[in-house]
C-alpha cells in the first residue's frame, strides 16, 4: 500500500511497519524509528524501564561495543540520539545525505542486536539515578513531573519518565530485553525520513533495514497483534503546597485536557498559546512581566497524549507575590471563559499560530519527528497546510468553550512549592 500525500511519501514496509519520506534539496538528511514503549508502557514494578532502555541501547550490540557505537556516526560530522516520552521511545539521527545508510542500519542495530550488558546496567543505573537527584536543583521542571505523577494517580501516565529509584534498582538485563520484545514490534513502530533522496531509494534503505527479514519472530506475517489502546487516564484533584526551600515560589496550575484525537484539540493549542505562549505578547507575559515586573518566567503549556492530555499554567516569583500572580492568572482566565472573542482579535491568533507553526515546520528536523509520531498517532501524516486549515477554521465560540471546560474550578488542580 503505496500513496503520495503532497511532498510526504507514505508507505507500509513488508513488516508492517509504517514508514514516510519527505525529499528535501538539503545536504543533511535525518531520520527517526519511533516507537510506543513510552512510561505508560512499562510493567507494574519497574518505573523508569523505559528511560533505562533507551539509555542502554547505546551501551553495546552483538557487533558493535559502546565507543563504536558513539564513533560511527560523530567521525562523520553526523549524531544519533534517543529520547523517551510518556508513549514514545525516539531513536533519531542526523548525517550528511551520503551517510543515511549508515545511520539507519545503526538504529536498526541498536533496537534489534542489543545485549544490554550486566556491567553496563550498574553503571547506567547510577547515571539515571544522578539525573534523578539533579532534578532538585531544578525546580521548574520537578514541578510539572510531581503535578503530572498527582493528576494521573491511579494511571501508568502518572509514572515519572525517569523513573522511581527503588524500582530502577530492580531492572535487569531480562528486564531490558523482555521490554524490547513486547514493544519493539513493526506494527507499534514507525520510520520517518527527511533528506534529499527519493522515495524508491529511501524505501530501499527500509526495507533492507526494517522489513519482514528484521521481525524473523513475524514468521511471514505482517501484522500479527494490534497496538494496545491504553486506558483513559482519570483526573484527581489536588490543592498541594510543598516546602521545597526554593529561592523562588513556583506554582502551577491546570488540569486533565483533550487527547489527540479530540476535535477540541486544535482550538486549546490556540488558546494556550494567547494565554501563554512563547511569544512575548502573549497575555500573561503583558501582564505579569511586562506590567507589573512580578515574574521572570511565566507559560501556558498543552501537552496531548493519545487518549487525554494535561494543560497547566506556570509561573515562578518571590513569594510576596504569589498571591497577586494567581489573581492576575485567574483574571486571564475568566476573561476567555466569559467573552466571545471578535473577529479581529480571532484573526490575530489565528495568523499568529499559524505563523509559529510555519516557522516551527521549516526545520527538518522537526518535521521528521513529527511524521513519526503522527504515522503512530493518526496512521497517516498530517500535513502542514491541513493544520493549518484546521486552525484557520478555530471559531471564537470553541475557544469560549475549551476555556469553560479546562479552565472549571471545578476540575482544577494545583501545586506550590516554595
Amino acid at each position: 500500500m503505496r500513496k503520495t500525500m503532497k511532498s510526504v511519501f507514505l508507505t507500509t514496509l513488508s513488516s508492517g511497519m509504517k514508514c514516510a519520506v519527505l525529499t528535501t534539496t538539503s545536504p543533511v538528511s535525518y531520520c527517526a524509528l519511533t516507537t510506543l514503549a513510552g512510561t505508560r508502557f512499562e510493567p507494574a514494578g519497574m518505573a523508569g524501564l523505559a528511560h533505562f532502555c533507551e539509555h542502554m541501547l547505546f551501551k553495546g550490540t552483538v557487533k558493535r561495543k559502546s565507543y563504536h557505537i558513539n564513533n560511527r556516526l560523530e567521525r562523520l560530522g553526523g549524531e544519533i540520539n534517543a529520547y523517551t516520552t510518556k508513549e514514545e521511545l525516539v531513536l533519531h539521527a542526523t548525517v550528511l545525505r551520503e551517510d543515511l545508510n549508515k545511520a539507519l542500519e545503526l538504529m536498526s542495530d541498536l533496537v534489534f542486536h542489543s545485549v544490554f550488558p550486566p556491567s553496563e546496567i550498574l553503571k547506567e543505573r547510577e547515571v539515571i539515578l544522578d539525573e534523578i537527584r539533579s532534578y532538585k536543583d531544578s525546580p521548574m521542571d520537578l514541578i510539572y513531573d510531581k503535578f503530572e505523577e498527582k493528576l494521573f494517580t491511579g494511571s501508568p501516565m502518572s509514572t515519572p519518565i525517569l523513573g522511581i529509584p527503588r524500582e530502577l534498582k530492580k531492572i535487569t538485563s531480562p528486564h531490558l530485553r523482555e521490554f524490547m520484545k513486547d514493544r519493539f514490534r513493526p506494527e507499534q513502530m514507525s520510520l520517518s525520513i527527511v533528506g534529499n533522496i527519493s522515495p524508491p531509494r529511501a524505501l530501499v534503505m527500509a526495507e533492507k533495514y526494517y522489513g519482514k527479514e528484521a521481525f524473523p519472530e513475524l514468521g511471514g506475517n505482517n501484522v500479527t497483534n494490534p497496538v494496545n489502546k491504553p486506558l483513559a487516564a482519570p483526573s484527581c484533584l489536588f490543592h498541594d503546597t510543598e516546602k521545597r526551600g526554593t529561592c523562588q515560589t513556583h506554582c502551577l496550575t491546570g488540569s486533565v485536557a483533550y487527547g489527540l484525537h479530540d476535535s477540541n484539540r486544535i482550538p486549546l493549542v490556540l488558546l494556550m498559546n494567547l494565554i501563554g505562549g512563547p511569544a512575548s505578547n502573549a497575555r500573561l507575559n503583558m501582564i505579569l512581566r511586562e506590567k507589573y515586573g512580578l515574574v521572570y518566567t511565566v507559560e501556558a503549556s498543552y501537552s496531548p497524549y493519545m487518549d487525554t492530555g494535561f494543560a497547566g499554567i506556570y509561573f515562578g516569583t518571590d513569594g510576596v507575590n504569589l498571591d497577586r500572580c494567581r489573581e492576575l492568572t485567574e483574571k486571564v482566565i475568566r476573561e476567555y471563559a466569559t467573552v466571545t472573542m471578535t473577529p479581529l482579535q480571532m484573526e490575530r491568533a489565528r495568523k499568529q499560530l499559524i505563523g509559529q507553526m510555519s516557522i516551527t515546520e521549516d526545520n527538518h528536523e522537526v518535521q521528521c519527528l513529527s511524521m513519526g509520531k503522527s504515522l503512530l498517532a493518526f496512521g497517516r501524516v498530517i500535513s502542514h497546510a491541513q493544520m493549518l486549515s484546521m486552525i484557520a477554521s478555530v471559531t471564537p465560540q470553541q475557544i469560549l468553550h475549551v476555556a469553560n471546560e479546562i479552565w472549571d474550578e471545578s476540575r482544577r488542580c494545583t501545586l506550590v512549592y516554595y
